[in-house]
């Protein structure tokens, strides 16, 4: 289905193969969805989300691309210390077959993709879904000196003792709490 748009005057038109519709400028700046966020002291939007929370959302996002059952979907979101995206990665992304894939877990393919893109791990934060369950990714985190890591939940059952040798690597491993509930609707076209 095709969708145009075209304004004359004050006047917007959109349409597609069924249904025409207009707005005028007028109804479009009084509509309540289209009105200005409150804001708060400093001059900000009171419901703005921070740069933890997106990268966070962004490791959530990637693993709902996971193909794998949601016991072991995981996605991996690497930013540098300007919040600027490195790599990302979901689980199952790669076959494992291929050459110089040891696993296709969702850490791995995003530190893959930071190698082979010549980019270094050295103060970056590696926000995840899930904490590094096999030693593969563990090392593979050493070997990219990532500074910090971010986890949502820790089902590894030697999580613990992980958390020990990446923190003597200077790795700081770090919970996620949520402060807030984030969502997107992406069949409500208001914003």
């Amino acid at each position: 289905m095709s969708i145009q748009h075209s304004f004359s005057g004050s006047i917007l038109c959109i349409r597609n193969e069924a249904s025409v519709f207009l707005f005028d400028k007028e109804t479009i700046d009084h509509n309540p969805y289209h009105q200005a966020k409150q804001l708060g002291p400093t001059g900000k939007r009171l419901d703005y989300i921070t740069w933890h929370q997106h990268h966070m959302f962004m490791a959530q996002t990637l693993k709902e691309m996971s193909p794998l059952s949601e016991e072991k979907a995981c996605g991996c979101y690497i930013v540098d210390q300007e919040h600027y995206q490195i790599a990302s990665g979901f689980s199952g992304q790669l076959d494992s077959s291929e050459p110089d894939i040891s696993c296709s877990h969702a850490i791995f393919v995003a530190l893959l993709r930071m190698q082979r893109v010549g980019k270094s791990g050295e103060n970056c934060v590696m926000y995840t879904s899930r904490f590094p369950e096999c030693a593969e990714c563990i090392k593979r985190i050493r070997e990219a000196k990532i500074s910090k890591i971010v986890y949502w939940v820790d089902d590894n059952d030697d999580g613990e003792e992980d958390k020990d040798v990446l923190e003597i690597d200077g790795v700081t491993c770090e919970k996620y709490s949520p402060m807030r509930r984030i969502s997107i609707d992406f069949h409500d076209g208001r914003g």
